[in-house]
């Protein structure tokens, strides 16, 4: 996934960022929403958010909404956060001590 899509923030498009997760999955289980592609981007962020994932490239709406239920059905807390409670996702840090060879 594009590293600037997954933390830039820009236009939720018709995302209410004072949803829940559980709320967003619930407006989420309309068929036609599914496959709208205006959602695409905004869907990857939030994913991103949740899940740390980093995809090849972005992913369908339908692949997002469905890794978005995994990680709620994985960790039902999360249901409860805001969206806007999100944060971007943590990069590694790279420790600053350099390994010794053996």
């Amino acid at each position: 996934m594009d590293t600037r899509i997954a933390s830039t923030p820009s236009d939720p498009g018709p995302i209410d960022l004072d949803w829940t997760i559980g709320q967003l999955l619930e407006w989420l289980s309309d068929d036609i929403r599914q496959h709208e592609v205006t959602l695409q981007h905004p869907l990857a962020r939030i994913e991103a958010q949740m899940t740390g994932a980093h995809w090849a490239r972005t992913p369908s709406t339908v692949a997002l909404i469905r890794s978005i239920a995994a990680a709620v059905r994985d960790a039902p807390a999360l249901a409860s956060i805001r969206i806007r409670e999100l944060s971007p996702p943590q990069t590694p840090r790279v420790s600053e001590r350099i390994p010794q060879l053996a």
